[in-house]
């Protein structure tokens, strides 16, 4: 059983002083230190002793972990503060099937007291190398390993703030309902990723939606994906969506030509490669940017 499944199986079973231990230990996380029951009296108002009791009843079911120096929370604990956190905005009543696993995140149905679907964005900061993760997302420097939990909490407040600011400027992205710590709640898009697709009627179309998409996110919004590719991008046959935002970048930032390029180029030779779509990345690069009203594409 995923974590995701465990904490929705335990959401509505947990009582209120579990939810306040749940709360103090994530309050702690910061801190980098793991918290023994007594000094958690205080930020709970529970005694010491119901403290004790309910630690062990949570580390049973999975939510906390037993270390040497006290306790402290595992995915599945977060991911039941979260599941909470959305059932109590009345915006979820149920968690679904997993829709699809990444390095870094997994995706899960999630339903409303009306029956309907949408989806759940879970990051797993810590699947993928930490050497990689710290490369690409400037907010991670001098982090620590250990702090895995506080890193998907910081890649679902990028993506959630990105998100937001490109469906402003009617960039074709998944329309972002709301965020708690480390989940993201958006519309469900039916559709496959870019790389599953074996066959296109119009790849030269297509091409040219997904550069639109990349040129109104830099010139509008000021956004850059910085990690765009056909493995987050979804199409349905029609329309594409660009998934995936993270490690987004402003336009301003040092490295934003580099990764606009990189962006735009990565793009690029999937469609040569599978569609045999030609184009010159210098003609590209300039159409994106603004310096040119249409690409090259062959």
């Amino acid at each position: 059983m995923s974590s995701a499944d465990q904490a929705a199986k335990l959401v509505k079973q947990l009582e209120r002083e579990d939810w306040k231990i749940l709360h103090a230990l994530e309050r702690n996380l910061p801190a980098k230190e793991d918290v023994q029951p007594a000094k958690m009296t205080k930020t709970t108002d529970l005694f010491a002793e119901e403290i004790e009791f309910r630690l062990g009843r949570l580390e049973r079911d999975g939510l906390v972990m037993r270390n040497p120096n006290g306790y402290s929370l595992v995915t599945a604990g977060l991911d039941a503060i979260a599941l909470n956190a959305f059932a109590n905005r009345d915006l979820i009543s149920a968690l679904g099937k997993p829709i699809g696993v990444g390095k870094e995140s997994d995706v899960y149905e999630a339903i409303t007291e009306a029956g309907v679907s949408y989806a759940i964005k879970f990051y797993r900061i810590g699947r993928a190398s930490f050497r990689a993760i710290r490369r690409k997302r400037s907010y991670l420097a001098g982090e620590s390993p250990r702090r895995w939990f506080l890193m998907s909490i910081e890649a679902a407040k990028t993506e959630y703030n990105a998100l937001r600011k490109l469906v402003e400027y009617s960039v074709s992205v998944p329309k972002v309902i709301a965020r708690e710590r480390h989940a993201l709640l958006m519309p469900r898009i039916d559709g496959d990723i870019l790389v599953n697709v074996a066959e296109m009627n119009d790849p030269r179309g297509v091409l040219l939606k997904i550069l639109a998409n990349v040129r109104a996110a830099y010139l509008k919004a000021g956004v850059i994906n910085g990690d765009l590719s056909e493995y987050n991008v979804i199409f349905d046959g029609t329309d594409v969506w660009l998934i995936d935002w993270p490690q987004a970048v402003d336009r301003s930032h040092p490295n934003a030509d580099t990764l606009l390029d990189r962006d735009v180029l990565n793009i690029l030779r999937f469609f040569k490669r599978r569609f045999g779509v030609e184009s010159s990345l210098e003609d590209v690069s300039f159409y994106v940017r603004g310096w040119r009203e249409t690409p090259s594409l062959l």
